[in-house]
């Protein structure tokens, strides 16, 4: 248990609540190098949460996010990180405020916050929820947590709602207080070259932006909408078309032309959406947080009357040279330089639109909350990934709990799979390969006093 001195932690929750409100990627575009500090990134061999269903077939080997229950195979000004901070001990220990409570937030005028980040997790969707796996976290963290999936991109019928995924989640919703679902709607159906869905509504239709910014496919997500209140997820957070600056989803935006049809399409599905009765949607524009863009970032941006909030996805991946792989035989000091590294040339580089870009970004676009949608230590086969790094949790805390970035919410992607490992609480079948990464996250966002260990999971029907 940990150790709490009640009226220290009452005077900092005060302070956090007076000041708040409310993965992984492919390679670059083809002729494109990124840059990173002047320095060209070699070529990423995979894209580890978005390889779902309807991938390039030339991007790398499939994602956390391919693997749902039931879905288909997700202006510079200042230089990044002149300080690094030394690691944090890896035990549990007295919490920071504490982070959420899981009431519905609302961004406040100005851009700040007037309570702290809500907490979500992904935890393989529906199949992880009705074995208990998002009940398991919330005990973990000892508060109602919010729920992040998928839905599947297959075919049209399936990104209206169907009974077996809102179902689950409308019942879910309603079995504790403070619960709330964060759901990824894909923008186009079907394979990754955009040949059209093999069943359903259209099938064989090829599928494009263009054809969803001159409203061909508003139906399917007005059906969307209403099917949401149907099932009592009026409040859902849409995530639509997710990381689409990325090269591996079907609606991927890959010039100019492309981003101003995506911005359009984008502004039909939302009025579509919000035409159904009884609604109180929240719309996240979530790019995937990479070093190139093909185009200008604001060609792709729907207008500030239909985006609620901007998402960002971030993992402690890197491809920066001298960061990861970090070599077997490195010693603490070489493996805690690297990890410094793929943070200040990577994660932290504002002139690589790293995190520091995006509040001003928000800034711009009337004070919008930013939310971080997707996130999480990282393991990797091709060595790609931080491992075991809790420095990494603590800094990522430190973004998500500063006011000046008025972050809404934050999910964890609390999966392990062949191609991106970031599970921190084991799941009945896998233990954690980042012990100390769990211990500094339970530290910074669990409840005060809530245990470490991980209580067994069971199903909950």
């Amino acid at each position: 248990m940990k150790t709490v001195k009640y009226l220290a932690i009452a005077t900092i929750c005060a302070a956090v609540i007076a000041a708040f409100v409310a993965p992984r990627k492919a390679a670059p575009p083809s002729g494109q190098a990124p840059q990173l500090d002047g320095a060209p990134l070699s070529t990423p061999s995979a894209s580890p949460s978005s390889q779902l269903d309807g991938a390039a077939p030339s991007t790398p080997s499939a994602s956390p996010s391919s693997q749902l229950d039931g879905a288909a195979p997700s202006t510079p000004e200042t230089s990044p990180v002149s300080q690094l901070e030394s690691a944090a001990p890896s035990t549990p220990s007295a919490s920071h405020a504490f982070q959420h409570e899981g009431a519905a937030l609302q961004a406040a005028p100005g851009g700040s916050a007037a309570v702290a980040a809500a907490l979500s997790v992904y935890r393989w969707g529906t199949g992880g929820c009705e074995k208990g796996l998002y009940d398991q976290w919330e005990q973990w963290v000892g508060a109602p947590v919010w729920a992040e999936d998928f839905m599947p991109k297959e075919a049209w019928n399936k990104i209206e709602g169907e009974a077996w995924q809102l179902g689950v989640w409308g019942k879910w919703r309603t079995m504790a207080p403070g619960r709330r679902l964060v759901l990824s709607v894909p923008m186009l159906v079907g394979p990754w070259d955009r040949s059209g869905p093999k069943s359903g509504p259209r099938a064989g239709e090829p599928v494009s932006l263009a054809k969803g910014a001159a409203g061909e496919y508003d139906e399917h997500f007005a059906a969307l909408g209403r099917n949401l209140v149907k099932w009592g997820l009026a409040d859902t957070i849409v995530r639509l078309g997710w990381e689409f600056n990325g090269g591996w989803y079907t609606y991927r935006v890959e010039n100019e032309k492309d981003a101003r049809d995506f911005a359009e399409f984008f502004r039909r599905a939302v009025a579509a959406m919000r035409a159904a009765e009884g609604q109180e949607f929240l719309f996240c524009w979530n790019p995937a947080m990479e070093p190139w863009w093909a185009y200008p970032v604001e060609a792709a941006w729907p207008g500030d009357d239909v985006v609620d909030i901007i998402g960002l996805d971030v993992y402690d991946q890197s491809w920066v040279p001298d960061t990861y792989p970090i070599p077997a035989d490195a010693s603490p000091e070489e493996r805690g330089v690297r990890q410094d590294r793929a943070w200040a040339k990577k994660t932290a580089n504002e002139r690589a639109f790293g995190l520091p870009w995006w509040p001003q970004f928000a800034r711009r676009h009337g004070g919008k909350p930013l939310a971080i949608c997707e996130w999480g230590v990282c393991h990797r086969d091709d060595g790609h990934g931080g491992g075991d790094d809790p420095l990494y949790i603590e800094r990522m805390a430190d973004f998500i709990e500063d006011p000046a970035n008025n972050v809404m919410f934050h999910c964890y992607f609390d999966v392990g799979a062949d191609d991106g490992d970031h599970l921190i609480v084991p799941d009945g079948k896998n233990a954690t390969r980042f012990p100390e990464a769990s211990a500094a996250f339970h530290r910074r966002f669990a409840r005060p006093g809530t245990p470490y260990e991980p209580p067994p999971f069971k199903r909950i029907w």
